[in-house]
């Protein structure tokens, strides 16, 4: 089993010691002894948190080189006393009985017990009647289910809201204190968390190799994010043309890559069009869908800015100032978390936006560092829209 955990830490599931000894305990207690599959089991009931981390476990499991077993059912050891009969003699040590029953020669054999086999995993059988390992395949993303959910969960506004509930034990004790009399406890709303989020994904073209990975960010956040509310909308490249394109002539250099002349002068795009599904068949307005996130909410842009490709585009890097300068006409702060290593952002329409909007990588540490932006941390920019 070192072999099993080491695999699946590397994976990124946080399995320690107290994890092993469970293991173990319930190894000595006589669980999973009785097949493969049985210990299989096992394990996923112990250590799985979600679906997706059943689905880790299961092809780290089977990339091991485990011997299929499979152990019968112990026989019952419930033995009923045995009462002598008087009219029988008894049985000395000299002539203990045979167990065996005799059988005739023309009495067929009975047939071998065939022990059935464990379900497993429904995988190919080879050549050699073993199952080919190599063909268990299961999404390795860089940043996991749970690791997502604990970054997303410290984006945390604390508001009382909703039913009276909770006991308000200062103001109970001033309200005795003041009249002397037994009075009913003073109640009051419980904290919840009050964030809302605004996700904003590019959808196609160059991230079409980060969907996967980007719909795993997406569904964690959803799932065990502990948001008060989440909307998601799709664009591609941007939400849309900003009509002021007459303004990139006149900036003094047109072979600089900054449009930090003319930034002031740039409006918010006044019609910008989103998606509310991925396969963008969809259409939204922006303003629509910006209006219904709220002033209150926070806006996470997941896109590439031109990363993938390598290559920078001024018209480009032009609507998508606009875009961003349309969502922070409501929203409180707006944060760009990037597919693409840092690396790859240099010479880039990434990298000029990157000098105006707070970019992360979408990686764990990246996350962390996009949500102390959304909590209030000042952000280092170049030069802010």
């Amino acid at each position: 089993m070192p072999e099993l955990l080491g695999q699946l830490r590397r994976r990124g599931l946080p399995l320690g010691v107290d994890d092993a000894l469970a293991l173990r305990q319930a190894l000595a207690a006589g669980f999973g002894w009785s097949s493969t599959s049985a210990l299989l089991r096992l394990c996923v009931a112990l250590w799985a948190k979600s679906a997706a981390e059943e689905t880790q476990i299961r092809a780290a499991f089977a990339r091991l080189d485990l011997p299929e077993w499979t152990v019968d059912s112990a026989p019952d050891r419930t033995v009923a006393p045995v009462v002598p009969d008087p009219a029988e003699p008894p049985t000395t040590l000299a002539d203990p009985p045979d167990p065996t029953p005799e059988r005739s020669p023309e009495s067929p054999a009975p047939p071998p017990r065939l022990t059935p086999q464990p379900p497993g995993l429904s995988l190919p059988p080879l050549h050699t009647g073993r199952y080919d390992r190599s063909l268990v395949l299961a999404p390795h993303y860089p940043v996991t289910g749970r690791q997502v959910a604990q970054v997303w969960r410290g984006l945390r506004r604390p508001t009382r809201y909703g039913p009276a509930v909770e006991l308000d034990v200062p103001a109970t004790l001033d309200r005795f204190a003041g009249t002397g009399l037994p009075t009913p406890p003073v109640l009051i709303p419980r904290r919840r968390n009050s964030t809302r989020l605004l996700l904003l994904i590019d959808r196609q073209g160059s991230m079409t190799p980060f969907h996967d990975y980007v719909d795993h960010v997406r569904r964690s956040i959803a799932d065990a994010g502990r948001l008060d509310s989440l909307l998601v909308g799709y664009f591609h490249n941007t939400a849309g043309r900003s009509p002021d394109q007459h303004l990139l002539t006149e900036l003094p250099d047109p072979f600089a890559p900054a449009i930090d002349p003319v930034l002031r002068l740039v409006p918010p795009l006044p019609e910008g069009r989103v998606y509310d599904d991925p396969d963008l068949t969809r259409p939204r307005q922006l303003t629509e869908l910006r209006d219904a996130a709220g002033r209150n909410a926070d806006a996470v842009v997941v896109g590439d800015a031109g990363a993938a490709r390598g290559g920078f585009s001024s018209g480009r890097l032009l609507d998508t100032v606009v875009f961003v300068k349309a969502l922070l006409t409501t929203v409180r702060t707006v944060v760009w978390l990037n597919p693409v290593p840092p690396a790859r952002w240099r010479r880039t329409t990434a990298e000029q936006v990157a000098r105006h909007v707070p970019m992360f990588p979408l990686t764990r540490d990246g996350m962390y560092r996009a949500v102390d932006v959304l909590r209030g941390r000042p952000a280092t920019l170049e030069r802010a829209l």
